[in-house]
Protein backbone atom coordinates (compact mmCIF):
# COMPACT_ATOMS: atom_id res chain seq x y z
CA UNK A 1 0.00 0.00 0.00
CA UNK A 2 1.03 3.69 -0.83
CA UNK A 3 1.86 6.22 1.33
CA UNK A 4 -0.55 8.94 1.81
CA UNK A 5 1.47 11.06 0.34
CA UNK A 6 2.17 9.36 -2.68
CA UNK A 7 -1.14 8.36 -3.57
CA UNK A 8 -2.61 10.02 -6.87
CA UNK A 9 -4.96 13.02 -6.50
CA UNK A 10 -8.27 13.29 -8.44
CA UNK A 11 -9.97 16.40 -9.28
CA UNK A 12 -13.91 16.08 -9.34
CA UNK A 13 -15.53 18.18 -11.90
CA UNK A 14 -17.11 20.39 -9.25
CA UNK A 15 -13.49 21.33 -8.45
CA UNK A 16 -12.10 22.26 -11.90
CA UNK A 17 -11.89 26.29 -12.24
CA UNK A 18 -14.31 27.00 -15.11
CA UNK A 19 -11.70 29.62 -16.09
CA UNK A 20 -8.72 27.51 -16.13
CA UNK A 21 -6.42 27.86 -18.93
CA UNK A 22 -6.56 24.88 -21.25
CA UNK A 23 -4.46 23.26 -23.75
CA UNK A 24 -6.19 22.88 -26.81
CA UNK A 25 -5.95 24.23 -30.83
CA UNK A 26 -6.00 28.45 -30.37
CA UNK A 27 -6.08 31.02 -33.18
CA UNK A 28 -3.01 33.36 -33.47
CA UNK A 29 -6.03 35.85 -32.76
CA UNK A 30 -7.67 34.12 -29.54
CA UNK A 31 -4.52 33.10 -28.23
CA UNK A 32 -3.07 36.52 -28.71
CA UNK A 33 -6.31 38.01 -27.44
CA UNK A 34 -5.84 36.03 -23.97
CA UNK A 35 -2.20 37.13 -23.53
CA UNK A 36 -3.05 40.68 -24.00
CA UNK A 37 -6.97 41.63 -22.98
CA UNK A 38 -6.67 44.98 -22.91
CA UNK A 39 -5.14 45.10 -26.53
CA UNK A 40 -8.33 46.55 -28.78
CA UNK A 41 -7.40 45.39 -32.21
CA UNK A 42 -6.84 41.88 -32.82
CA UNK A 43 -4.26 42.35 -35.18
CA UNK A 44 -2.18 44.25 -32.51
CA UNK A 45 -2.26 41.33 -29.94
CA UNK A 46 -1.40 38.73 -32.90
CA UNK A 47 1.80 41.09 -33.46
CA UNK A 48 2.61 42.23 -29.81
CA UNK A 49 2.46 37.89 -29.46
CA UNK A 50 4.27 37.49 -31.91
CA UNK A 51 7.38 40.23 -31.06
CA UNK A 52 7.43 37.87 -27.89
CA UNK A 53 7.96 35.16 -29.57
CA UNK A 54 10.83 36.24 -31.96
CA UNK A 55 12.57 37.75 -29.13
CA UNK A 56 12.83 34.89 -27.36
CA UNK A 57 14.85 32.38 -30.15
CA UNK A 58 15.21 29.28 -27.65
CA UNK A 59 11.11 29.76 -28.02
CA UNK A 60 11.10 30.17 -31.60
CA UNK A 61 13.52 26.95 -32.24
CA UNK A 62 11.34 24.65 -29.73
CA UNK A 63 8.02 25.86 -31.57
CA UNK A 64 9.94 25.19 -35.05
CA UNK A 65 10.39 21.83 -33.35
CA UNK A 66 7.01 21.30 -32.66
CA UNK A 67 5.55 22.53 -36.08
CA UNK A 68 5.02 26.08 -36.17
CA UNK A 69 4.88 28.01 -39.34
CA UNK A 70 4.75 31.61 -39.61
CA UNK A 71 1.85 31.94 -42.04
CA UNK A 72 -0.45 28.65 -39.89
CA UNK A 73 -3.18 30.83 -38.42
CA UNK A 74 -3.80 28.03 -35.83
CA UNK A 75 -1.29 26.79 -33.10
CA UNK A 76 -1.57 23.28 -32.48
CA UNK A 77 -1.83 21.92 -28.44
CA UNK A 78 1.90 21.03 -28.61
CA UNK A 79 3.02 24.54 -29.52
CA UNK A 80 0.67 26.02 -26.79
CA UNK A 81 2.38 23.66 -24.03
CA UNK A 82 5.11 25.57 -25.93
CA UNK A 83 4.45 28.83 -25.20
CA UNK A 84 3.09 28.63 -21.90
CA UNK A 85 6.57 27.14 -20.94
CA UNK A 86 8.31 30.16 -21.47
CA UNK A 87 5.26 32.75 -21.35
CA UNK A 88 3.09 31.18 -18.12
CA UNK A 89 -0.34 30.99 -18.73
CA UNK A 90 -2.48 34.02 -20.60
Amino acid sequence: MKPNHMKPTYMKPTDMNPFAFRVRPYSKRELAALYFPDTKRAATAVANLRNLMLRNPSLMEELRGAGYRPHVKVFTPCQVRVLTRYLGEP
